[in-house]
């Protein structure tokens, strides 16, 4: 790590510490890669000096970060490819009550995914560049163990730790194989009683795998309890706080959050900036809230430069994220004016363009 001055930033180099403005929020975090952008923004709050990488290789023009960026997107997909075509077979596997599994290969495919993520660091930035269209049922489980590792290394857990929760977050709704399938894939109201049989698969995916010995016994409650909630709301047992298991506190956050953000059959998803309201609210009752914090926390700082556009349909730049109102950042519009929605509460964040 070595500190330079803005001017002699280069397209490509890799910030290597989070920057902080002067109240003390994150405005650039760790792992970004810089582009046109970021030097724009340095300049106009006039930021003079940044630690970036030190192995950066003396990239001279966009087209070398162009390079970077391509090579970014053929890797995440290729990992995510694999680790979704082989959780699609173990899958199958198991809606065909064939239970003499083995989950090796499942292990190995997820090294290399979870790797390029702990390097990168822009969990939302490298989901944004998976292009399979597959079913929910199985981009989801792929989406919350990438969500998972990433905030396991933001909670500063080991990388034993981390694999366990990338293998739970893969698992977690593997009971839903064992759910009738009408239910998961009906598009009106479930009664009282189908849904009871939906929630049934947190137990039927914990008997699915307990035979097991080679799971940890983690991933098991992991699978077994992501659904509670600290108020004992939740299911299969109704546990509270600390009775909750780790790791299944950190399958509920990044569960919750892929559930909410992704286009289901029976609606659409919502925005991130959205989701942020929906995982705070449910932090005061439900999700831990310290682990909720600092995955919301993260989340947010990588929304700095990205373009938005507004419930009135406008489009403009997020230039400032208020810790204290993560979904409520400050945007320059295209015409140069800035909205603060953390104090005009008419208009919210609609959707993060790519």
């Amino acid at each position: 790590m070595k500190e330079i001055t803005v001017d002699s930033l280069r397209l490509g180099m890799i910030i290597s510490s989070d920057i902080f403005n002067d109240l003390g929020n994150i405005i650039l975090s760790e792992g970004t890669e810089i582009n046109e952008r970021h030097l724009e923004y340095f300049n106009s709050h006039r930021i003079e000096w940044v630690y970036v990488d030190d192995d950066f290789k003396n990239y001279e023009d966009l087209n070398a970060y162009k390079v970077i960026a391509s090579d970014k997107y053929k890797s995440i997909n290729t990992h995510y490819g694999q680790v979704l075509e082989e959780f699609k077979r173990f899958y199958f596997q198991v809606q065909n009550k064939d239970f003499n599994f083995e989950l090796e290969i499942l292990e190995q495919e997820l090294v290399p995914l979870i790797d390029h993520l702990l390097n990168d660091n822009d969990i939302l930035g490298s989901m944004r560049l998976v292009s399979f269209r597959e079913s929910y049922h199985f981009t989801h489980a792929v989406n919350v163990a990438m969500l998972g590792a990433m905030l396991g290394k933001w909670l500063n857990l080991d990388r034993e730790i981390i694999q366990m929760i990338a293998m739970a977050g893969l698992l977690h709704d593997i009971g839903k194989t064992q759910v009738p399938q009408d239910l998961l894939f009906k598009t009106t109201r479930l009664t009282l009683m189908e849904m009871e049989k939906v929630k049934a698969h947190s137990k039927l995916g914990y008997e699915s795998l307990k035979s097991n010995k080679k799971i940890p016994r983690e991933v098991l409650a992991a699978v077994l309890f992501h659904h509670e909630r600290s108020d004992g709301s939740g299911y299969p047992s109704g546990l509270k706080e600390d009775q909750i298991p780790y790791l299944a506190r950190i399958i509920g956050v990044v569960d919750v959050f892929d559930a909410i953000t992704s286009d289901r059959i029976y609606k659409n998803g919502i925005s991130s900036f959205q989701a942020f309201s929906v995982i705070k609210d449910e932090s005061f009752s439900g999700l831990d809230p310290t682990i909720s914090d600092v995955f919301l926390s993260n989340i947010a700082s990588h929304f700095i430069n990205n373009r938005v556009e507004l419930s009135n349909g406008k489009i403009g730049e997020v230039v400032y994220v208020n810790r204290y109102a993560l979904n409520r950042p400050l945007i320059k519009l295209e015409n140069g004016d800035f909205v603060d929605l953390s104090t005009d509460y008419s208009l919210e964040v609609r959707d993060v363009l790519t």
